[in-house]
């Protein structure tokens, strides 16, 4: 058995194993649209404990010009609202949309609704339900609203979000609405769903108003997609760092276990 020593530098082990996994996982997604690298930090406690932290790092990540028109990178902090298929709203960083089979923004892969601005009301809108009553009685349901873009007309986005319809035949332009960017006051306590997609939490605060546009710190970019956050030199360098950690780890092992044999052996030979 393990002394105090042994216990420590085993979980010391495990933890760096682990941390040389998230490592390898940023490395492999530095093509990964929205992706946002982990980084583990290694903590000593007043009794020796070595306490592991991971938390998600936010910073932006570099823009690449893809000339696809429903490709769209945030250049600033925020995030794209979507809607998943229980209604329950996600955040993400992924902008690679595609029209639906109505002409309806979704994203590309997933096909989750995006979120349009209500602008000057922020609210859900109230329309007649015409066939039905609700569990209150009531003849009214709460519908939110879709961002439709007519198949005839050419779609133009701005750094605001504005999605613009322009005939392709008159040059006339029309509005259409405008996409929906949030932010969090604590986005590294956002808990994360896979592929990019985030729900809030305690920890990350409500959904926050963000300023955005070509005079604000966040933009809207048409026809660019955000690629990974990852360092390529520094993730190597941790690589190199972790493996060497690991390998001084278990000759700790090693010694310590060698030990035990000879104490152990010293007790057999002495009854």
């Amino acid at each position: 058995m393990f002394n105090k020593l042994g216990y420590q530098t085993v979980r010391a082990t495990e933890g760096s194993s682990e941390a040389l996994a998230k490592t390898i996982e940023n490395i492999s997604n530095i093509k990964s649209v929205g992706y946002k690298k982990k980084q583990t930090t290694f903590i000593e406690t007043l009794n020796g404990e070595i306490i592991r932290h991971e938390a998600k790092d936010f910073s932006q990540g570099p823009l690449r010009k893809t000339t696809e028109v429903f490709d769209l990178a945030l250049d600033g902090p925020g995030f794209f609202e979507v809607e998943l298929p229980n209604g329950q709203r996600a955040y993400s960083r992924a902008g690679c949309f595609r029209l639906s089979s109505e002409g309806e923004l979704v994203t590309a892969d997933e096909g989750y609704r995006v979120i349009p601005l209500i602008e000057g009301v922020g609210k859900p809108i109230i329309e007649i339900n015409k066939g039905r009553k609700n569990a209150l009685g009531l003849n009214i349901e709460v519908t939110t609203p879709k961002l439709i873009i007519p198949a005839d007309l050419v779609p133009e986005i701005s750094e605001d979000g504005t999605v613009n319809g322009i005939n392709s035949e008159t040059g006339e332009k029309r509005k259409i609405g405008r996409i929906n960017v949030v932010a969090f006051n604590n986005p590294q306590g956002l808990e994360s769903v896979g592929k990019g997609f985030y729900l809030p939490t305690k920890l990350s605060g409500q959904v926050q108003e963000v300023d955005y546009g070509p005079n604000d710190s966040t933009k809207v970019k048409q026809g660019y997609l955000e690629y990974g956050n990852v360092d390529i030199t520094q993730e190597m360098m941790n690589v190199t760092q972790m493996k060497n950690l690991i390998s001084a780890q278990f000759k700790v092992l090693k010694v310590i276990d060698k030990l035990y044999e000879q104490v152990n052996y010293t007790i057999s030979k002495s009854v």
